[in-house]
């Protein structure tokens, strides 16, 4: 459990230093340590999300081969990422 809670915080420290910098301003370097935590969901057995941060990683690639033109479709991956991770991190709570 513990390594999960390591794993959801390092995501999360990925999320906001690229939120604080700015998603237009994503960079190569930014990708590799995506590809990282995306190795990590698979081998958590998080096939979801990490077929999500796998979308978020295609979506980088292109806007930078794309000379940075368009960042919606990469701002909206990036945005579906964040939100699962907040549900993540939320209790679940039992109905009675």
């Amino acid at each position: 459990m513990e390594e999960l809670n390591s794993f959801t915080e390092k995501l999360t420290e990925w999320q906001e230093r690229l939120l604080l910098k700015g998603i237009h301003k994503l960079d190569k370097q930014d990708l590799q340590e995506l590809k990282k935590l995306q190795n990590l969901a698979t081998e958590y057995d998080m096939s979801f999300l990490g077929s999500l941060i796998e979308d978020l990683h295609v979506e980088g690639n292109r806007y930078l081969q794309e000379v940075k033109a368009d960042a919606e479709s990469l701002t909206q991956q990036y945005l579906y990422v964040v939100q699962y991770v907040n549900m993540m991190k939320k209790p679940l709570t039992r109905s009675s």
